[in-house]
């Protein structure tokens, strides 16, 4: 290792020159960051309790999102066009219509800078004037929206992010060439992959017969941190903390901040809740987190606990690494036909679930691409709500679920999970989440300001995860 005395920003090492250029950057920096505030009335605060998450808090991580991350995916976006243009040119158009697939090519591309420059400079939401199926829940959506909340910074930040990503995907729609083209698919590939000595270990790990509660709890344990390999992450992270989980789960168990694994046990040995034999999982990430789904959902289905696990997937691309049908049939097929044998039989067995009715993906529903919180489904999506009302139990995962659940609104962490749901509650609920925004519920007294004393960034870090439960059973008289 380098001695750090030869680095020009060492303490009292600095060149006077570079000092100088250094501090004028920053005071531009400032500058800069003070326009933009006054501009577009950013005011230098945390989220208010009870207030939606917005742009409009600086001291928030919905500010942070729209001003760093967000332009970095579309960033991310343009890149990939622009290289793999004439692979993508090959892929989607026969030779005559080359040309043509080109210019098309340029004019998405243009039409993602656009977009970018509206996030940058908060513009208004723009109408969708497409071919996209859900065109009119949308626009009805955004002319629903108080004057003041229907641009990025000003919205709910939920809203803005949600209008990004469908806005995004409504240009591949609306192409001639590209339709059926995925922004995302090699990133999702990739996190299946790049993890698949984790797949070969956890499914080695998870190679048992015990049927009680503590296995259980272990596997809901390693589905939530699971979530850790998300586009956010880098993968040399993530993949550390898959082997830490495997081989030492107990020391994780400080920062898992709710825990109701128990109950969610005992709602599904419930005897009066027999009729009811399917479970829904409400998915989130391709890759290894999906993997660890199935697996939970084999343990599910193999000890008797139910004889059906739906899965719900996104419409089309979104949010990055959310799961699609392509990316879950896919998942299957390239576990299936691993070269790892152990691999290969697990892909085997679970298409083998598929083809006897155990394993079933469930009717493709835009609702949850929709910008709607999830206490509006029974008004907006009623066969959804009345389809989830037949499962014995609703697995909910990762954080923009969770912030569906919630509305996206800055909550006291000590209220009540089942107080925010406002109402929804199709079935008992099981919320499996890695925490990564300041939207929290149900915490014990006491925690939330411990861990503020501890580590700040606790809500946005990913250190911390829960595993709630709400009892619905209540609301059917059971």
């Amino acid at each position: 290792m380098e001695s750090s005395s030869n680095d020009p920003s060492s303490e009292g090492e600095q060149p006077e020159d570079e000092g100088k250029a250094g501090s004028e950057a920053s005071k531009l920096s400032r500058l800069l960051r003070t326009e933009f505030d006054a501009k577009y009335q950013i005011v230098n605060l945390q989220t208010p309790l009870n207030a939606f998450m917005s742009g409009h808090y600086k001291q928030s991580f919905a500010f942070f999102t729209l001003r760093s991350r967000l332009p970095v995916i579309l960033t991310n976006v343009i890149d990939t066009l622009t290289r793999d243009k004439s692979e993508l040119v090959a892929q989607f158009a026969s030779h005559e219509f080359s040309q043509a697939a080109r210019e098309e090519l340029k004019i998405i591309i243009g039409l993602i800078s656009r977009l970018k420059y509206e996030l940058q400079t908060d513009k208004s939401f723009q109408n969708f004037t497409g071919e996209e199926p859900d065109r009119e829940i949308w626009n009805n959506f955004i002319s629903s929206l108080p004057d003041g909340e229907r641009s990025f910074y000003r919205a709910s930040s939920l809203h803005a992010e949600c209008y990004l990503h469908r806005k995004l995907q409504s240009f591949l729609e609306n192409s001639v060439f590209l339709k059926s083209y995925d922004f995302f698919a090699k990133v999702k590939e990739q996190a299946l992959t790049d993890s698949i000595e984790d797949v070969l270990a956890l499914t080695k790990y998870t190679r048992r017969s015990e049927n009680n509660v503590e296995v259980f709890d272990e596997l809901l344990r390693i589905n939530m941190w699971s979530n850790c390999n998300d586009v956010a992450t880098d993968t040399e992270t993530a993949k550390q903390t898959n082997r830490q989980v495997l081989e030492k789960l107990s020391a994780t168990d400080e920062h898992v901040l709710v825990n109701q694994a128990a109950e969610i046990w005992r709602c599904l040995e419930n005897p009066k809740l027999k009729k009811q034999k399917q479970v829904d999982f409400i998915l989130d990430n391709a890759g290894y987190e999906l993997f660890s789904d199935f697996i939970l959902a084999e343990f599910i289905i193999e000890k008797g606990l139910a004889n059906k696990v739906r899965f719900h997937v996104k419409a089309h691309p979104w949010f990055v690494n959310d799961v699609t049908e392509r990316d879950f049939n896919w998942t299957l097929e390239y576990l299936s036909q691993h070269a790892d044998y152990i691999i290969s039989l697990i892909g085997k067995k679970f298409l083998q679930f598929i083809d006897e009715g155990k394993f079933e993906l469930a009717p493709i529903s835009h609702f949850w691409t929709s910008p709607h919180s999830f206490y509006s489904m029974a008004q907006m999506e009623p066969d959804l709500y009345s389809s989830l009302q037949r499962s014995k139990l609703v697995v909910f995962k990762g954080e923009l679920n969770y912030r569906k659940l919630l509305q996206d609104v800055c909550w006291v962490p000590t209220q009540e999970l089942s107080t925010c749901l406002r109402g929804f509650l199709p079935s008992n609920i099981c919320v499996l989440r890695r925490v990564k925004s300041e939207v929290m519920s149900g915490l014990p007294d006491g925690v939330g300001q411990a861990l503020s004393r501890k580590d700040p960034r606790w809500m946005v870090s990913g250190s911390y995860g829960v595993i709630q439960f709400v009892d619905g059973t209540r609301e059917f008289g059971y």
